[in-house]
């Protein structure tokens, strides 16, 4: 019966990454397709990594028409419920996975690069990934939030109630640009834009430090 109940929750945890290997246009027309509601479409967008709930609020309240009241909570919830299957048996997939040359070494670059990623959660730990999964950016989801708060060894429930709370307010944001239309969007890519050039600036000072 464990096994059945592993197994089923590696499926459970694998079929987001799956879909998302289409990426966004693939993704939309797939879901599209789907002989379901238009709340169980939002539901399984925000399960999926990379697009989360930052993609999900979007689509059910731009695509779909459905109200605020709707698509957040549904968003809200369908983003959270992989973070705390993947919180829960995190120790199990890494075992797993490390026992196989290749996975072993895939693992090992995914936990180097979300380290690099995760200084925030590093240095002031539950609130710090509060504010890491709040900030509603590419690299910084509630899915990357999950796998830092493995690595640095944060407390299983402190974790899942801090990334909810994080979630809440990325989903806050992303609601308020959504519904400011394009001059949301616009603020949106303005600090993205501004983010990536500190980050480029850093870098290079840091290597020219080195040098």
């Amino acid at each position: 019966m464990k096994k059945i109940v592993v197994i089923l929750t590696l499926i459970a945890i694998l079929l987001p990454l799956i879909a998302a290997t289409d990426y966004e246009q693939d993704l939309n027309t797939k879901i599209d397709k789907m002989s379901v509601s238009s709340e169980v479409k939002v539901f399984f967008i925000s399960m999926v990594p990379i697009f989360e709930l930052r993609g999900a609020i979007p689509i059910g309240i731009l695509r779909y028409q459905l109200p605020v009241w709707k698509t957040y909570p549904i968003a809200v919830v369908g983003n959270m419920i992989p973070i705390f299957l993947l919180l829960l048996f995190y120790d199990l997939i890494t075992k797993l996975f490390f026992r196989v040359p290749f996975l072993k070494k895939i693992l090992e670059k995914l936990f180097e690069r979300t380290r690099r990623k995760s200084k925030l959660v590093e240095k002031y730990e539950e609130l710090g990934l509060m504010l890491f999964v709040s900030i509603p950016l590419p690299v910084t989801g509630a899915w990357t939030g999950s796998l830092a708060a493995y690595i640095f060894g944060l407390s299983f429930w402190k974790s899942i109630m801090f990334i909810l709370f994080g979630v809440m307010f990325a989903g806050v944001l992303v609601t308020i640009l959504t519904k400011m239309g394009w001059f949301g969007a616009a603020l949106a890519f303005i600090a993205f834009s501004a983010i990536l050039i500190n980050s480029f600036i850093k870098k290079r000072r840091i290597q020219n430090e080195k040098i």
